[in-house]
C-alpha cells in the first residue's frame, strides 16, 4: 500500500440475484455457467483450456442433478450477498 500513497484496500460484496455476468455474479446460481451465452460473456473461461472446462462443466451438470451442489454449497442460494475476490483498491496522491 506504500506504493498507493497509504491506501485502503475494501472488501466489495456481490448482491444476490447480481445482473452484471460477471463470475462470481453467480455465486448463488450456478446453473447459469452450463449457460454457453454466459460463459462467453466471461473473460475467465477463455484461459481454461476446453478439455478442462468441459470436465468441470460435466460434474457441476451430475452434481447439480443429484443435488450433491445444494448440499455442499446451497446457503449461497441463500446468502444476501457474497465476499469473494472482488476488492477495491484506493490510492492516495
Amino acid at each position: 500500500m506504500q506504493l498507493l500513497g497509504g491506501g485502503t484496500v475494501g472488501e466489495v460484496p456481490v448482491p444476490a440475484g447480481c445482473p452484471d455476468g460477471f463470475l462470481e455474479a453467480f455465486y448463488g446460481r450456478p446453473e447459469a455457467f452450463l449457460d454457453p451465452e454466459v460463459r462467453r460473456s466471461q473473460s475467465s473461461w477463455r484461459f481454461v483450456p476446453r478439455a478442462v472446462a468441459e470436465r468441470g462443466l460435466a460434474r457441476l451438470r451430475d452434481d447439480l442433478a443429484s443435488g450433491r451442489w445444494d448440499e455442499r454449497y446451497g446457503a449461497l442460494r441463500e446468502a444476501p450477498e457474497f465476499d469473494g475476490s472482488l476488492r477495491l483498491v484506493t490510492g492516495r496522491r
